[in-house]
């Protein structure tokens, strides 16, 4: 990224995180459902590493990507057939091995504490979303949860992002995205929304040729690039005492 963008500064009066990869390190289970799902059409299954490569853009493009990875073609109409199937693996191991990525719950902490509205735009499901945002103690800080089933469609569409920021009640020049992939890049393209990555998430391609407004080290740089700004609301009274309130 060109030099001084690393000292760029956002108004925020939320931010919006994508999920897999950036807030929550989904891999090591939906490598498990997407394995399970292939050993039971006889196809042999792939690393977590490999798989990590293939999240985004949602459940279906999932098991396209891995049947292809397989040599194993699907037409879409087979790819969408399955979807149902992977989900109800998916469902009883979403959270065996999920976890917030590091410094996430902090960042969330500060920004809760700041008074800036949070929520997650996913191309995940809502259900399972949620099951996972409960899990790991993460739904208590988000306004809102838009999923990959939420909206008429998905990123990088502007749609589910949009309504988002409807929930939180946020204008979309006083927000942010904060993502790992080009599907979180054309979200926040198209919503007219300055956008950051985190690196180490689900990306086939260098995050830095993905053009993001900015590139940080980790997601424990977002809350020093942030100037919070008054969206019209009032934090909740209880902010000072840190208590959350769900969705």
């Amino acid at each position: 990224m060109a030099g001084d963008q690393e000292k760029q500064k956002f108004k925020a009066a939320a931010v919006v995180w994508d999920l897999d990869g950036t807030l929550a390190d989904t891999a090591a289970d939906l490598t498990a459902a997407l394995n399970a799902l292939m050993f039971e059409h006889g196809r042999q299954g792939h690393t977590v590493e490999s798989v990590r490569t293939m999240i985004g853009a949602g459940v279906a493009k999932l098991i396209e990507r891995g049947f292809h990875a397989a040599d194993a073609a699907l037409t879409p109409e087979q790819r969408d057939a399955l979807v149902p199937r992977f989900m109800e693996i998916y469902a009883d191991c979403a959270t065996d091995r999920t976890h917030l990525v590091p410094q996430a719950r902090e960042v969330l902490e500060q920004l809760h504490r700041a008074g800036i509205k949070q929520g997650v735009c996913t191309n995940k499901p809502y259900a399972v979303s949620m099951q996972i945002l409960n899990a790991l103690d993460a739904s208590g800080y988000l306004g809102s949860v838009v999923g990959g089933d939420s909206a008429p469609a998905k990123k990088p569409d502007a749609a589910p992002l949009l309504a988002c920021l409807k929930e939180l009640g946020v204008r979309p020049g006083e927000s942010l995205m904060v993502g790992d992939s080009a599907a979180d890049v054309g979200a926040a393209r198209a919503a007219g929304v300055p956008v950051i990555l985190v690196p180490d998430g689900y990306t086939d391609a260098p995050v830095e040729s993905l053009g993001a407004d900015c590139v940080v080290g980790s997601i424990a740089d977002i809350p020093d690039l942030l100037v919070t700004v008054n969206a019209g609301w009032s934090a909740c009274a209880d902010d000072q005492s840190g208590a959350r309130s769900s969705p």
